[in-house]
């Protein structure tokens, strides 16, 4: 029973003096958490090598320009030609590609999730990207690799 009221509290609640500290250390877990989203992949590793495992087609990419989202997060336009092909038909070398990588600006909070966010500066940065794609020529579960050289 609480003393105050003489109404009996239901079992497994805190008491108002507990549950304040709780909310607090759950919202600076979650911030913790948000700051590191761009880096953060919230699925295992192997989902993400099944992805790429079962991509339709691997190209590697010399980009040639980036397109920022306006917002702190989205998606960036990253077009190039084609210098390899991995696997796959649908693409051949010096072909032109515009591909739609999700982005975030250094120190945005995008959503939690299984979207793997490239920094904005590094991307345009990049002087080629490996892609994995399904039959439509989209990325697969964010699958794109920032290259230095041609592999």
């Amino acid at each position: 029973m609480d003393h105050r009221t003489d109404h009996r509290r239901v079992a497994g609640s805190a008491p108002q003096a507990l549950r304040r500290p709780l909310r607090k250390a759950a919202l600076a877990a979650a911030l913790l958490l948000a700051g590191a989203a761009p880096a953060l992949a919230l699925m295992s590793p192997q989902v993400y090598a099944s992805a790429r495992d079962g991509a339709k087609s691997v190209i590697v990419l010399e980009v040639e320009a980036v397109t920022i989202t306006p917002r702190a997060f989205g998606t960036c336009g990253v077009t190039g030609t084609v210098k390899l092909v991995e696997r796959g038909m649908a693409y051949s070398v010096g072909q032109k590609v515009t591909l739609d990588i999700p982005c975030a600006r250094p120190n945005a909070l995008p959503p939690l999730g299984g979207t793997i966010y490239q920094e904005t500066d590094r991307l345009q940065t990049s002087k080629f990207g490996r892609a994995y794609l399904d039959a439509d020529g989209k990325l697969v579960l964010s699958q794109y690799e920032r290259l230095e050289a041609l592999p």
